[in-house]
């Protein structure tokens, strides 16, 4: 399995947890802070792209990255915006695997915000498609991942880069937009 990530933030990197725990061989992170690629190869990324020293597009520096001997077209599996850039939502799309590409919003965009698309891209087989809390059931799998966390499976306290007293909290706000802070724990 080939997927890619894009925003190497909290998100994204349980995503690639999640990602490595199902099995994928190639896991492409993509994230405009180079100082993400350390994060990402820690929970499990096999490759980093920082879309602004490729030249061309990154949807097809990702296809020519994902091409093999037996599948010269190229393209991810899957793919996963963490980011709510609808420019990136779309890249995500156009990146997968033409047939049977399955593309994951998870980033909230601004309101308002608008996706699109050329038809194309659908009607050839990829999947776009949204997701709230991974699409999780709280009843039944919440148990299921304390049990990862318990036995080693997932990482949850190294993302843990800040910590703040209640009267530093808009600190916190400034670590995560200036993405200096995986996840920042408020202490009070």
């Amino acid at each position: 399995m080939k997927a890619v990530v894009f925003g190497l933030g909290g998100i994204g990197l349980n995503v690639i947890q999640g990602l490595k725990l199902a099995g994928a061989d190639m896991i492409i992170g993509v994230d405009l802070n180079n100082d993400k690629a350390e994060w990402g190869r820690r929970f499990g990324m096999t490759h980093f792209v920082n879309p602004r020293e490729i030249e061309g597009s990154i949807v097809a520096h990702i296809v020519n990255m994902t091409r093999t001997a037996f599948d010269q077209i190229g393209g991810a599996d899957y793919s996963f915006d963490c980011t709510g850039n609808v420019e990136v939502m779309r890249d995500a799309l156009e990146c997968t695997h033409r047939g049977w590409g399955v593309s994951v919003v998870i980033g909230v965009a601004p309101a308002g915000a608008e996706i699109r698309t050329r038809p194309f891209q659908l009607v050839t087989g990829r999947v776009w498609k949204g997701t709230a809390f991974g699409g999780a059931r709280g009843r039944t799998d919440v148990p299921r991942i304390v049990d990862w966390y318990m036995d080693g499976k997932i990482e949850i306290d190294p993302m843990i880069t800040h910590r703040l007293s209640l009267e530093d909290i808009n600190r916190g706000f400034e670590l995560m937009r200036s993405g200096e802070s995986i996840r920042s724990v408020v202490i009070y």
